[in-house]
């Protein structure tokens, strides 16, 4: 994951867990009917890292595309 920046804050996010209870890893779900997301190389599910703000602790989620 690459280093991510607050928009708010312009520091430095760090990286941290998103969980729910009886849920394992988060995913976004796309249809791969060559729509956008097929353009941008994003899979059928593909894995989503979350970054912290610690000074406004504004927290993002970010999809994990391969390089």
């Amino acid at each position: 994951m690459s280093e991510r920046s607050c928009p708010d804050c312009a520091v430095r996010m760090e990286r941290t867990n998103v969980t729910a209870e009886g849920i394992g890893d988060l995913y976004i779900e796309t249809e791969r009917d060559s729509g956008i997301l097929d353009r941008l190389g994003v899979e059928y599910q593909t894995p989503l890292s979350a970054s912290l703000c610690p000074e406004c602790e504004l927290t993002r989620l970010y999809a994990d595309f391969s390089e």
